[in-house]
């Protein structure tokens, strides 16, 4: 293996369609593990029309998107249950 690191297709589309969903290039590439320039040329070569559909399409499409968004939501809630129980329960008894 060469100096550097072989991303196939779904990882550069994968990458791509994190930066196209909103999500600052800069932080995408840090937590990819990526060099910014990288990254900034995959965009550049990947990139379509900006809309949903497109977004949907290179990140292997609609349902297994929403699916994880859906997970998600559902985690978040989890973790904002869980933090108000450590509240109630950390309080000194009355």
């Amino acid at each position: 293996m060469g100096k550097y690191p072989h991303h196939d297709e779904a990882f550069k589309k994968n990458a791509v369609a994190l930066v196209e969903s909103g999500q600052k290039t800069v932080q995408v590439a840090r937590d990819l593990g990526l060099p910014v320039e990288t990254l900034y040329q995959w965009v550049s070569r990947y990139r379509q029309t900006p809309s949903k559909a497109s977004l949907r399409s290179m990140s292997g499409g609609a349902t297994e998107l929403d699916a994880l968004r859906k997970e998600n939501d559902l985690l978040r809630m989890e973790r904002d249950i869980l933090k108000k129980a450590v509240g109630i329960f950390s309080r000194p008894p009355r």
